[in-house]
């Protein structure tokens, strides 16, 4: 019989694999179900922890001032306020595209989610924003295709 401790293992490993394949999002659910199942599990605690940073969770201190900005329509100051954050995490990256289509700029915008997709596979955000997006403007395809060669 299986025990608790090695399904805990192997949902860890389900974790790494996702980790290796860039689906942040799955190999987070992968490690905290690890940790869930097996709370001495070092690896699956510093693979969540990883997941969550790159993740962007918890917030930064810096989206106070982003979010400040953009309760005022300032959606360009914003965007570049997110721009000048030194870790771009995957949420960071998801507001910085958001807050460039609301301000018009599109090829920002496409660039800040194909970087997060490129980081997170699994993040659905990201890629419902690249298909909607890319009628905007003709470079869907530059960027999405440049996010396939990484």
């Amino acid at each position: 019989m299986i025990s608790v401790a090695e399904i805990g293992e192997r949902y860890y490993r389900l974790g790494l694999g996702a980790a290796k394949r860039r689906d942040l999002s799955a190999a987070l659910d992968y490690a905290a179900s690890a940790c869930i199942l097996d709370p001495e599990h070092d690896g699956a605690a510093r693979l969540a922890e990883i997941c969550r940073y790159e993740l962007g969770e918890p917030q930064n201190p810096e989206f106070e001032q982003i979010w400040l900005l953009a309760g005022k329509r300032k959606w360009k100051a914003a965007a570049e306020a997110a721009k000048n954050v030194p870790h771009q995490s995957v949420r960071l990256l998801n507001t910085q595209g958001c807050l460039w289509a609301l301000a018009k700029r599109y090829a920002l915008a496409l660039d800040c989610f194909a970087r997060a997709l490129a980081k997170d596979r699994g993040n659905l955000l990201a890629a419902d924003a690249l298909a909607e997006l890319g009628p905007q403007r003709n470079c869907f395809w530059r960027f999405f295709c440049s996010f396939l060669t990484k």
